[in-house]
């Protein structure tokens, strides 16, 4: 009897992996909806935060004819610097944005280094209720602002410092809730083997917090610097009660009094505050970077 053989099969490797599957028309369609739909709800979202921004842009190199004949999206005909020369030198607006840049640098300056200064106490000093007078201090940013307006005015009535610079800087420049709980948060984040071998080394807590807390830090402080420029740029209402003279006003509240100076010439209104945005757009575009940055190594220690 011949004995019969049998042709082996070749075996399929390990490593082959089946082809992919294919998508129907169905699934396709179905995936490319998915992709317009959520593009457009973000540029809905987009449109809603930037198109303010466009309307002030185009009303602010607009006429006032051409303002009130065109639509409030249409880009203007050609760029009618008037409104800015008309604003420039109209009575004390040259001397809002001095003062605004003073008040601004000032209170900059106060809140982040006394925010630092707090920051790294409450994320590295150890001291007998430490985390509770934290927490109690940190409790104060669900206190709305204009429940403190009145007790404040009194306080700096009483001083006889209404009308002054001093009465705008003195309620903020020491520091603010939410940066100082930024900051201490990064703090927190840094390797703590640095600072124990900082002082086996014999460093003393300011050498530590100048040599190794604020050049590790760059990144959280730069940002907490552009907080608090935003936030002394931006700053109204307090700034309004507390000041009665041009002399001392900021700009905000003097673009505030234009839209009655100049009854209802919005062109005007909007070419004033186009000039008030710009050092605010600037800033950012420079200091974005280490904004990302910070967000992302704090985000990534925590």
């Amino acid at each position: 009897m011949a004995a019969t053989t049998t042709t082996p099969t070749p075996a399929t490797p390990a490593s082959a992996t089946p082809p992919p599957a294919t998508r129907t028309p169905p699934q396709r369609a179905l995936r490319v909806s998915k992709y317009i739909l959520f593009y457009g709800c973000l540029t809905l979202i987009a449109l809603v935060f930037v198109g303010p921004y466009l309307i002030a842009f185009f009303g602010a190199f607009k006429s006032e004819a051409n303002l009130f004949a065109t639509s409030p999206w249409a880009p203007p005909h050609s760029l009618y610097l008037g409104n800015f020369r008309t604003v420039l030198f109209t009575d004390h607006f040259l001397e809002y944005l001095g003062n605004t840049a003073l008040v601004t640098c000032v209170l900059t300056a106060g809140q982040v280094t006394f925010g630092v200064l707090a920051a790294y106490a409450f994320a590295r000093l150890e001291f007998p209720g430490r985390d509770a007078l934290f927490y109690l201090y940190l409790a104060t940013l669900m206190v709305p602002n204009v429940v403190t307006l009145v007790p404040l005015y009194t306080m700096m009535r009483e001083f006889h410092l209404t009308n002054t610079y001093w009465a705008i800087f003195l309620p903020y420049v020491l520091g603010i809730p939410y940066t100082i709980f930024l900051m201490r948060q990064y703090f927190m984040s840094l390797p703590s083997d640095v600072f124990a071998a900082a002082r086996l080394d014999g460093c003393s807590e300011w050498r530590i917090l100048t040599r190794i807390v604020v050049p590790m830090g760059k990144p959280i402080i730069i940002t907490a610097t552009l907080i608090a420029f935003v936030f002394g740029w931006n700053n109204f209402l307090w700034p309004l009660i507390v000041t009665d003279s041009n002399s001392k006003q900021v700009l905000t509240v003097g673009i505030a009094a234009l839209q009655s100076s100049f009854n209802d010439q919005w062109n005007l209104v909007l070419a004033a505050s186009l000039v008030s945005l710009v050092p605010l757009l600037v800033i950012f575009a420079v200091f974005q970077k280490h904004i990302v940055r910070s967000l992302q190594l704090t985000g990534a220690n925590r």
